[in-house]
């Protein structure tokens, strides 16, 4: 095992063996659950499409192309490119609240999302960012402390997820018909 692969495992294993006291297992088990989030997602979506402006248009519009970039990139391509094995699947461990999932471990889908809604919405909304980067890790530390993920996962899916919010950000800002919604917000 090189020396990458032996820190991920070692990290995993810290993380996972730690005490989970039950009131940190149900925190982490609500977070890693985007369903968790639905209708506070439509409720923001409705009040940044009624009230937001050029900006909550464009945060609106960003994201539904992020989401709609990472998660296939993610679930579909990477992850089907890299087949790396999930760390529960190898190994039995006594804190699985979840199980385990049948699909490749890396990268983290949940990690790529997030960050990649979390560098959309910190662009857009610059003030938001300290918000929106701590929830996106809690998210991602939520898939290592259940289980599921090796921090190497969590970690490459925070960067492509990063990444990929910045390119749907400059890339639509150089659409002439949308460029004026963005510019709203880059005089606040």
């Amino acid at each position: 095992m090189n020396g990458l692969a032996s820190l991920d495992l070692s990290l995993y294993h810290r993380i996972l063996y730690a005490p989970h006291p039950p009131w940190l297992t149900s925190f982490f088990v609500f977070v890693t659950r985007p369903e968790n989030f639905a209708l506070s997602l439509v409720v923001a979506v409705f009040f940044l499409l009624l009230w937001g402006g050029g900006r909550g248009k464009a945060l609106v519009l960003s994201a539904g192309v992020g989401v709609a970039i990472s998660d296939p990139l993610a679930s579909r391509l990477l992850k089907s490119l890299f087949h790396r094995v999930r760390p529960c699947h190898g190994e039995t461990p006594l804190h699985l609240p979840l199980g385990c999932s049948d699909s490749w471990s890396f990268p983290s889908s949940h990690a790529v999302n997030i960050f990649c809604e979390a560098t959309i919405l910190s662009l857009i909304y610059p003030r938001a960012t300290p918000y929106a980067f701590l929830f996106a890790t809690l998210v991602g530390y939520s898939r290592i402390y259940i289980g599921v993920h090796y921090p190497f996962d969590v970690l490459g899916g925070a960067i492509i997820g990063a990444a990929t919010g910045f390119f749907v950000v400059s890339a639509l800002l150089r659409i002439p018909a949308l460029s004026p919604l963005f510019g709203e917000g880059r005089h606040r």
